[in-house]
């Protein structure tokens, strides 16, 4: 009897030590453990740029990281290159560890991914071939572009096809696939495929000093929305996302992140939104 309840015993009180051996180790431990993190990315300037003879990767976001991991003593692996339409599913997979390109965060790939607070921030405006005189507040203002005579381009899966048929049910909607390259959509207005598309200032202002076919952004009628632009890691990896977070808070706060981005932006300081500071200078009464 004696044996039988020490042998239990044993049993029991090995049940803590054997979970801990088969715990999973997180993205973050791992990251810890090897000092390597894994990166997906995407290929967009100025976020990041790809020497074709080399394989060189060099812009804002490869900068970004390379600070990041310099403060926290760590190497960067850029382990794979991602569309808008697969990033999903290979962070899910956990090819790698970290979207490090900028992704724009929306509720349906929450479900699957999680967001870091904002590094920076742009505007979403309408967009137009440069001849196009239709649009203005005299004619109607966006009530003009929400009508059947009009169409609209977006892509599936992002925020501009959300975008166009929430503020514009009445106009035709030409969608994109998620695969689509994203110089589809302004090639869509300047092919008269569509007149109007949802950008920021910077796809406008890459598209402009590469192409002899203009379009212009209607600033007049206003941002659409303002978009973030954030890390994004698999969904239950909180540590990690901690540490994301308190770097996008570092770079933020000791003006790193507006450093960079007057490095690489288009139009240093005009571009990009910066995160506004925590706090109002003290004035004294």
């Amino acid at each position: 009897m004696k044996k039988f309840l020490l042998s239990l015993l044993i049993i029991i009180f090995s049940f803590p030590v054997l979970a801990d051996d088969n715990k999973k180790e997180s993205v973050f431990e791992r990251v810890m453990r090897t000092g390597v993190i894994r990166c997906g990315y995407y290929v967009y300037p100025p976020a990041t740029y790809l020497d074709p003879n080399t394989g060189v990767l060099s812009g804002l976001s490869v900068d970004t990281m390379n600070y990041i991991a310099e403060r926290a003593s760590l190497k960067v692996e850029w382990s794979e290159e991602v569309t808008f339409g697969n990033w999903v599913p290979a962070l899910q997979a956990k090819r790698f560890d970290v979207v490090c390109t900028p992704m724009w965060p929306e509720l349906p790939m929450a479900k699957a991914a999680t967001f870091s607070d904002p590094m920076y921030f742009s505007g979403l405006y309408l967009a137009v071939r440069h001849d196009e005189k239709r649009f203005t507040k005299a004619s109607g203002g966006m009530n003009r572009i929400n009508q059947p005579d009009v169409t609209i381009v977006s892509q599936d899966g992002n925020i501009t096809s959300i975008l166009a048929k929430s503020a514009f049910p009445n106009a035709k909607h030409y969608v994109l696939s998620p695969d689509s390259d994203t110089s589809q959509l302004v090639m869509s207005i300047v092919s008269k495929k569509a007149d109007v598309q949802i950008a920021d200032d910077n796809a406008i202002k890459q598209w402009n000093d590469n192409n002899e076919k203009k379009v212009k952004i209607i600033k007049d009628f206003g941002p659409m929305k303002l978009q973030q632009y954030t890390f994004s890691v698999v969904r239950g990896e909180h540590d990690l996302l901690n540490f994301l977070n308190l770097a996008v808070h570092e770079i933020n706060y000791n003006g790193e992140m507006d450093r960079l981005l007057r490095k690489w932006e288009p139009e240093p300081g005009k571009t990009y939104l910066r995160v506004a500071k925590p706090y109002k200078p003290y004035e004294e009464k």
